[in-house]
């Protein structure tokens, strides 16, 4: 049996489950745009009020914004990975390590929608979404030649995705997942938004930035690698932060570029648009530095905005603790279908005002080894870390609402809870295989340049 077959039969069985849909139903044209690295304190709209995002502000208003968005992963490949699949990094083994491709075995929502006659583009701007990591399954228009998946501007991802626009048939249903990489490090968004929020003198006399990164003073497990060159002889540690900003401003402006185009092509008011970030970013919490690598809540607090079709429910705020794992079975409900067999829960519920009962796995995982990694599970405002380092276990917990900053360690003055809470993780994750689920390593099959520079961007 075929792979396109085989999701065809999920989908029909599915389907016998569904609500059934109405009469003269039309799919809805999807948009979805992921912006690598950015976290969810960075959006005007849930209450930054220095950083200007005035697009993605405008798009909240007609939509549904998740004030507690929780991603699954502190970087790109298992937080995708698990958009896409609606399951837990332990479960789709897309971890990183030896663990490098999502196998063929998972069904992504991007083949469903192809099974269902959506025609499927994608336009991604780092190598992990690509075919060769398992993440092009489903998408059945090939990116134009010479989107390698290499570091990639915003303007040309927003150019290709207006290309694909103006020469697709919009008559059948579009899905277009397009990922902006211009948050992430290199901080170097292009005039006029560079230097937009910063007014010193970033060369000023004094310690490099660099030299601080590379010390110990940065827990990083990269802080050798060559992905912090770009700071040179930059003394002043407000300047990438600042920088970091001005990239969210940048991305900003194009999504703004976006929703103008389909207004004009009246494409915007009948679309569902979903934004959503893979994770965050430390900006020194922790004794981190502008990388992402630990599930503290500055790599895990994502933003996620929906505007539904017709922007019905548009205009509110849900601060309903959810997760990324909860996008791919909504829009299947959006659709009429009932995913298959998820970690996720469609969040339609929600938006319709039933807030009450609402339960997703709240978990984020980090590490490839069985003997070196950290898993959360949030029940708010509790959050359990478990800390595996060299094969000794410690627990730590945080109440993240009297201390958003996980600064105090409450494990020991709240046993029972933090006891609670371990059985609860071990309940979805098996301790005596916690890395993944009865999975066998694959490996990407990419060259050695490509691997060259994921490796210079901190991978």
């Amino acid at each position: 049996m075929t792979r396109h077959v085989l999701v065809s039969v999920i989908l029909m069985l599915l389907a016998f489950g569904a609500v059934a849909q109405p009469a003269g139903f039309q799919p809805p044209h999807i948009l979805m745009i992921g912006i690598d690295t950015w976290r969810g304190d960075h959006l005007g709209c849930t209450g930054n009020d220095w950083i200007r995002t005035p697009h993605l502000d405008a798009l909240a208003a007609d939509g549904i914004v998740f004030s507690r968005c929780h991603s699954t992963a502190p970087w790109t490949l298992p937080s995708f990975a698990s958009i896409f699949t609606g399951l837990l990094p332990n479960r789709h083994g897309a971890v990183g390590g030896a663990y490098q491709k999502l196998g063929d075995d998972h069904h992504t929502l991007t083949e469903y929608l192809d099974v269902m006659g959506y025609r499927t583009s994608g336009f991604v701007s780092i190598n992990y979404l690509s075919q060769p990591f398992g993440m092009g399954q489903g998408f059945n228009q090939e990116a134009p030649p010479g989107l390698d998946g290499s570091l990639d501007r915003a303007s040309r991802i927003t150019w290709l995705s207006l290309e694909a626009l103006r020469t697709q048939d919009l008559t059948l249903p579009t899905f277009l997942f397009l990922h902006y990489f211009d948050v992430h490090a290199p901080y170097e968004p292009p005039l006029p938004f560079s230097r937009m929020y910063y007014q010193g003198d970033e060369l000023a006399p004094g310690s490099r930035v660099l030299d601080m990164v590379r010390s110990e003073q940065n827990r990083a497990a990269n802080r050798d690698s060559e992905m912090y060159d770009w700071l040179g002889d930059v003394t002043d540690r407000d300047f990438p932060i600042k920088e970091y900003a001005a990239g969210v401003s940048y991305v900003d402006d194009h999504v703004g570029q976006l929703v103008a185009f389909l207004k004009a092509k009246d494409l915007y008011r009948d679309m569902l648009i979903i934004v959503v970030s893979d994770h965050g970013e430390h900006l020194g919490e922790h004794d981190l530095w502008f990388t992402h690598s630990e599930p503290w809540q500055e790599c895990i607090h994502v933003p996620l905005i929906m505007k539904m079709p017709t922007n019905v429910f548009g205009g509110q705020t849900i601060d309903v603790p959810v997760s990324t794992i909860d996008i791919m079975p909504t829009v299947m409900n959006i659709l009429s279908l009932e995913a298959p067999d998820v970690d996720g829960r469609s969040l339609l519920p929600l938006i319709a005002g039933q807030t009450a009962g609402h339960q997703t796995k709240m978990i984020a995982e980090q590490g490839a080894s069985p003997d070196d990694y950290m898993k959360t599970l949030i029940d708010w405002p509790w959050k359990l870390m478990v800390v595996m380092k060299e094969g000794t276990s410690e627990s730590r917990l945080y109440n993240l609402n009297a201390d958003p900053g996980e600064t105090i360690d409450l494990a020991q003055k709240h046993a029972a809870k933090t006891l609670q809470m371990e059985r609860r993780l071990w309940r979805v994750i098996n301790p005596e295989s916690p890395i993944v689920e009865n999975r066998v390593p694959i490996a990407a099959d990419v060259d050695d340049a490509t691997r060259k520079r994921l490796e210079a961007l901190g991978y």
